[in-house]
C-alpha cells in the first residue's frame, strides 16, 4: 500500500468521523420519525450540512486512494474512523478520554496494522465480468436491504445497530463500485469513464447509504450505530476485493496474524463504541 494511498485513507476516515458527529448533533434535536419531513429539516441545519460536506470530501479522497491502492487495503484503514469519532466527540463535550478508551484506540491501531501487513493485499486483474459484478452487487444490495428491514421493523433497541450495519454495508458496496469506476482514470477518456454503469451504481449506493445513516442516527444512539457503520464497510470491501476484483492476499500461517489483527479491531470497536464520550452527546 503506497504512502499516498494510506495517507488519503486516514484523512478520509477522519472526515467520516467528523461527518458522524456533526450529523448526530443535528439528528438528536429532532423528535420526528425518519422521512422526507425529517430530511427537509436536517438540510437546513448547519451541523448537518457540515457533516454532509465532510462526507462528500471523504468520498473524493477515498476515490483517489483507491486509484493508487487496493480495495482490500484502503477500506480497512477507514476503521480508524471509530477512535477518531471518539476523539471528536470527547473534544466537543470537553471530556477526558479514559485510560480504557486510550488503550482500546491503541489496540485498534495495532490490530489494523497487523491485519494489513499480514494480509498484504495486492492489485487484481481488474477484469471482472459485468455479469459477475452484477450478481455480486445484487447479493450485497439484498444483504443491505435485509439489514435495513431488521432496523425498521425489529426491536427498538436494536434498530440503530441494524441500520448502522446496513449503511456500512452500503458504503462498502459503493467503495467497490468506486474502485471499478476509477480503474481506468488517467488511461481512458472522460467519456469512457462516464459511460461505466459502476459509476452510477456507486452514486445510488452512496446516496442510499447516506439516507440509511440518517435513519440509523434517528432511530438509535451513536453508541449503537457506530460499530456496524465502521466495521461493515471494510468487511464488505475485503470480500469484494478478494472474491470479485481478484485482489490477491498472503496465504498460509501469516493469516493467523491477520485474524488476530481483525479480532483486535472488532474487540476494540465494541469497547470504544460504549465509551462515555459517545454516550454523552445522546
Amino acid at each position: 500500500m503506497s504512502p499516498l494511498s494510506l495517507g488519503l485513507a486516514v484523512v478520509a476516515a477522519g472526515l467520516n468521523a467528523l461527518s458522524s458527529v456533526l450529523q448526530r448533533r443535528a439528528n438528536r434535536d429532532e423528535d420526528i420519525p425518519f422521512g422526507s419531513r425529517l430530511i427537509g429539516r436536517l438540510v437546513r441545519r448547519p451541523a448537518w450540512l457540515g457533516g454532509f460536506g465532510a462526507l462528500v470530501l471523504s468520498f473524493l479522497l477515498q476515490a483517489t486512494a483507491l486509484r493508487f491502492g487496493t480495495l482490500a487495503a484502503v477500506e480497512p484503514v477507514l476503521a480508524a474512523e471509530l477512535p477518531i469519532t471518539l476523539a471528536l466527540a470527547t473534544w466537543l463535550l470537553r471530556q477526558r478520554i479514559s485510560h480504557r478508551d486510550a488503550t482500546s484506540a491503541a489496540l485498534m491501531a495495532a490490530g489494523l496494522a497487523a491485519f494489513l501487513v499480514a494480509l498484504g493485499p495486492s492489485e487484481g486483474s481488474g477484469a471482472t465480468g459485468t455479469a459477475a459484478a452484477l450478481v455480486a452487487g445484487a447479493l450485497t444490495a439484498a444483504g443491505v436491504a435485509a439489514l435495513a428491514a431488521l432496523g425498521r421493523w425489529g426491536p427498538r433497541r436494536a434498530s440503530g445497530a441494524f441500520l448502522g450495519a446496513a449503511a456500512g454495508s452500503g458504503f462498502g458496496l459503493a467503495a467497490a463500485m468506486m474502485k471499478m469506476s476509477v480503474a481506468g482514470v488517467g488511461h481512458e477518456t472522460v467519456g469512457t469513464v462516464l459511460g461505466r454503469w459502476q459509476l452510477y451504481a456507486m452514486v445510488v449506493a452512496g446516496l442510499a447509504s447516506l439516507l440509511l445513516v440518517q435513519a440509523a442516527l434517528q432511530a438509535g444512539t451513536l453508541v449503537a450505530v457506530q460499530p456496524g457503520l465502521t466495521l461493515m464497510d471494510p468487511l464488505v470491501s475485503v470480500v469484494w476485493g478478494t472474491t470479485v476484483l481478484g485482489e490477491t492476499t498472503n496465504t498460509g500461517g501469516v493469516l493467523l496474524l491477520a485474524a488476530a489483527g481483525a479480532a483486535a479491531m472488532v474487540g476494540s470497536a465494541v469497547v470504544l463504541s460504549r465509551s462515555d464520550a459517545l454516550v454523552g452527546p445522546e
